[in-house]
């Protein structure tokens, strides 16, 4: 949800950004998140390169990666394009979450009224 720095999993109230109050943000009309929790949270993990600036996410059977400012993206070792590119801000790096969790399997809604996004997945 935007400006809130908590997340809800399977009706559970978590942080997005354990002990930093990070909240997503949008850049040039999408909804940008820290992603770890997010992929964790559906027993997935975050990988980061310093060196290439990559970012990989590996659940559900999937892997995708994205580079720091590029709209660049691999999914399964497939080239894609992405409309906005990984940024960093305030020592966090912050990801499309719709471009993230769409390429994972995962189902995006956004509700405007309440300016939230569901993930769903099935396990």
């Amino acid at each position: 949800k935007l400006e809130s720095p908590y997340m809800s999993v399977d009706g559970k109230n978590q942080e997005i950004d354990p002990g930093r109050e990070t909240t997503p943000l949008v850049l040039t009309g999408r909804t940008m998140v820290p992603i770890r929790a997010i992929v964790e949270a559906m027993g997935g993990e975050v990988l980061w390169d310093g060196s290439t600036q990559k970012i990989t996410l590996k659940a559900r059977g999937n892997t995708v990666e994205m580079w720091m400012n590029k709209t660049d993206i691999k999914v399964n070792g497939i080239s894609k394009k992405m409309d906005v590119a990984p940024v960093a801000k305030n020592n966090r790096t912050y990801v499309p979450v719709r471009f993230a969790a769409e390429n994972l399997d995962c189902k995006v809604d956004w509700i405007n009224s309440t300016q939230e996004a569901v993930i769903v997945y099935e396990e």
